[in-house]
């Protein structure tokens, strides 16, 4: 058995990861740190990340990996928390992030454990009884989109996400708002998806602009997953075309401005036959090879997360030759991002 220490779970949480035994390895997640010594490979989350709080580099053992763990962007970590790592050249191994280029690709939809869309059994959520089902829930609602957030002011991104949204909905977008921007809770786990099927977009609004990758649950589990048309803003069009559905997103930046997208949703909104198209990639069950976020149950093929980790330490158990160094962590993070992702930039207009 290989062991992979979680040295301290994310935000005080131990969330789960699937590593199917036969598929990935015989590997054990552990959250003991009394496994250190056993352990083949040891994830650091980046809150922990200070040599007052890890392993000591001098008592690591010659095989051990060190992982470097983050979900959040460069801008959360780098400038609003004002994270350098400096002390930290030259520690890790790995990295396990959402960015397509890490050590290990670990994609929010990978966060996700319930059978649905993209995990699990999936056949049963394509077909085109499934798309009239979804199709006809959205019948009964005065809201023609849902917003969910909970960062207003915390990130400049989630501050000018407000402001894009409210110019919106002066132009005539119904927006139902829930999270902790707005005091209102909304239906969470199974009970989320019921609630949401009335709605025909979802405000997909990322918290941060233009980061390398940076798509999270709002594109997975809030939108695709609960049947809603996701409007997109955060991401670049090339990053989620790398990895979404064919034609299953509106991408805010395609329009010249607010006014026109909610010209565009208004529209799709009292033409049923051009919102449906946005569902034609749910007729039929693609094959990972066609879409590669498809995992079909049993037969685990998306090559990332901690399968990937644990397939990575027996092929380095067997054969001696994985390994990897990163130089400065922090250098990582900030590897060819633009500048509206990492600098906080004066924009007054926002900050009213």
């Amino acid at each position: 058995t290989i062991y992979i220490l979680f040295w301290v779970g994310p935000f005080g949480d131990e969330p789960e990861f699937r590593i199917d035994p036969n598929l990935c390895g015989n590997c054990v997640l552990t959250y003991d740190q009394r496994y250190l010594d056993e352990s083949d490979a040891v994830i650091i989350h980046f809150t922990e990340a200070h040599m007052d709080k890890i392993p000591d580099p001098k008592k690591r053992k010659p095989h051990q990996m060190f992982a470097f763990y983050s979900t959040e962007s460069p801008y959360a970590i780098s400038t609003l928390r004002g994270l350098k790592f400096e002390d930290m050249h030259n520690y890790f191994n790995w990295t396990i992030t959402y960015r397509r280029d890490s050590s290990i690709y670990m994609p929010f939809v990978e966060l996700s454990r319930q059978n649905g869309v993209f995990n699990g059994e999936t056949k049963l959520r394509y077909g085109d009884v499934i798309v009239q089902n979804i199709i006809g829930r959205k019948q009964n609602s005065p809201y023609m989109a849902l917003w969910m957030a909970g960062n207003c002011g915390i990130t400049l991104g989630g501050v000018y996400r407000k402001y894009l949204i409210g110019i919106m909905e002066m132009h005539g977008l119904t927006v139902d708002k829930y999270g902790n921007c707005f005091n209102r809770a909304a239906p969470a786990g199974s009970d989320y998806f019921p609630f949401a099927a009335k709605y025909k977009f979802y405000m997909a609004f990322e918290n941060a602009e233009h980061c390398r990758d940076y798509i999270t649950e709002k594109l997975w589990s809030n939108s695709y997953e609960a049947g809603l048309v996701p409007v997109v803003w955060g991401p670049t069009r090339a990053d989620i075309e790398a990895i979404a559905p064919k034609d299953s997103f509106i991408f805010y930046e395609d329009f010249q401005n607010g006014i026109a997208v909610v010209n565009y949703l208004k529209y799709l909104d009292q033409n049923p036959l051009e919102y449906r198209k946005y569902f034609n990639w749910r007729l039929q069950q693609p094959t990972p090879a066609e879409y590669m976020m498809v995992e079909h149950g049993p037969l685990y093929q998306r090559d990332v997360g901690m399968c990937k980790m644990c397939r990575l330490l027996w092929e380095k158990r067997r054969y001696n030759n994985v390994t990897s160094v990163v130089p400065s962590i922090h250098r990582w993070l900030l590897k060819n991002e633009p500048n509206n992702c990492v600098l906080e930039q004066f924009m007054p207009f926002v900050r009213v």
